[in-house]
């Protein structure tokens, strides 16, 4: 099937002592090709004056091999062993005058010195001794590549073509980038976790903490304990009973968590006229005041916040185009990465990765997102804040099991109880 395919054209450039490398930068282009051609949508041509030029009378040769290929190459590739070439009247070599004008035209230039031995009598010293001069005034000036056998000239071709290849395409798709919709951005905010539109970059958060009582004096969980009617042991609140004789204690903390606990939805825009692929987010999250923000993985099996400076994602359904790298917490910052593959312009869409927080005290917890995407010549910063309102409450640990049909008498009931039983126990006993 056919396929549209842009062309960079591959210059190939050379004394005659390295023939077998000239073959060999041919067939590692040509298998760059078969590898990724169709995927990439990117073709190498490679050129030779050999294979690549007409005849043509009145002309310097160099001259009609210059307007012919070499003013049109892309990338070129030098090679050289002991010979520097012929004079063409301009330059020591025709090689040598190809590489300055590619140069000039700033267009790369991969230079490659053989470190191959060659029977002495086979050398030309006089042109061995031009290619030391000038091996001693490029050295200096540019960062060239060295090799000893032709496998390893191979192999070194094959890596660093790729390498130069994808500095090249990045630098053009950048350049187009400008040229069509100006600065290119994503933007990153908060969305509203019901609405789903978009809820800016800031947010106030009126909220509660609350400081649980007679938590302690709560009695331990055993199998013979009252349960709430109609519920099954595994069902109440996903905390486990068996063999968990803080589950009452566990329960009255998931009951508090959901009340002080808030969700947070984020949004990612596209906003230029360009799809951005390979999208990166470096997450930091952190309080403005240290020991004041408590966070959690998820709603399930979450208790009363204890913790101080532990953020983390909840993970809910994530669409497979995005991922969660990494998570980690460090002096009470958190630090994430989010992956996202493709995003296309003019569109926003919601990120499935939300985040449960709840504040002890009034602060304000700061989101930062530096964003990478290869629209994006240098990586961009988003900052997101939630200032929290916080009102300090009390709540009874029994009156909060009471309402969930798990009846115990107060700690003052159980004291009149055990006194109101007194008197019976001695009438009895007497």
């Amino acid at each position: 099937m056919s396929y549209t395919a842009k062309v960079y054209r591959v210059l190939i450039a050379s004394p005659s002592d390295v023939e077998e490398e000239r073959e060999i930068a041919v067939k590692t282009i040509q298998e760059w090709n078969d590898l990724h051609s169709a995927d990439r949508q990117v073709v190498l041509l490679p050129l030779r004056w050999e294979t690549h030029t007409a005849p043509e009378y009145g002309r310097r040769p160099q001259e009609i091999i210059n307007r012919q290929i070499v003013d049109h190459c892309d990338i070129l590739i030098g090679i050289f062993w002991t010979r520097i070439g012929s004079p063409t009247g301009e330059a020591d070599s025709g090689t040598l005058e190809e590489i300055e004008r590619v140069a000039s035209a700033g267009k790369p230039v991969m230079l490659y010195f053989s470190q191959v031995n060659k029977d002495p009598d086979l050398i030309d010293l006089e042109q061995l001794a031009k290619l030391r001069t000038f091996k001693s005034k490029t050295f200096p000036l540019a960062l060239v590549e060295q090799y000893s056998s032709q496998i390893s000239f191979r192999d070194k071709l094959a890596k660093q073509l790729e390498m130069k290849l994808r500095g090249l395409i990045a630098a053009e798709r950048n350049d187009a980038i400008e040229n069509r919709s100006g600065t290119p951005n994503i933007n990153f905010e908060f969305v509203g976790s019901l609405t789903g539109a978009a809820a800016g970059k800031s947010l106030t958060v009126n909220t509660v903490h609350t400081r649980l009582l007679n938590l302690d004096k709560v009695p331990d969980y055993t199998p013979e304990s009252i349960e709430p009617k109609g519920k099954k042991k595994t069902s109440v609140a996903f905390i486990e009973h068996e063999h968990n004789k803080d589950y009452y204690r566990d329960l009255v903390r998931y009951v508090v968590a959901k009340r002080v606990y808030h969700t947070f939805n984020f949004s990612l825009e596209n906003t230029g006229l360009i799809g951005a692929r390979d999208i990166y987010i470096d997450l930091s999250i952190k309080a403005s005041e240290k020991g004041t923000l408590s966070v959690a993985n998820s709603m399930k099996g979450l208790t009363e916040p204890s913790k101080t400076g532990t953020i983390d994602f909840y993970w809910d359904d994530a669409p497979d185009e995005t991922k969660v790298l990494k998570i980690e917490v460090v002096n009470e910052e958190v630090r994430g990465q989010l992956e996202i593959s493709a995003l296309q312009p003019k569109r926003c869409i919601a990120i499935r990765h939300r985040l449960l927080m709840a504040a002890k005290k009034s602060v304000t917890a700061i989101i930062k997102a530096k964003i990478y995407a290869d629209i994006l010549p240098t990586p961009i910063t988003e900052e997101l804040k939630v200032s929290y309102e916080v009102q300090e409450i009390e709540a009874d640990a029994f009156e909060i099991l009471a309402d969930l049909g798990i009846n115990f008498l107060l700690p003052s009931e159980q004291e009149q109880h055990e006194t109101d039983l007194d008197p019976q126990l001695n009438e009895q006993m007497g």
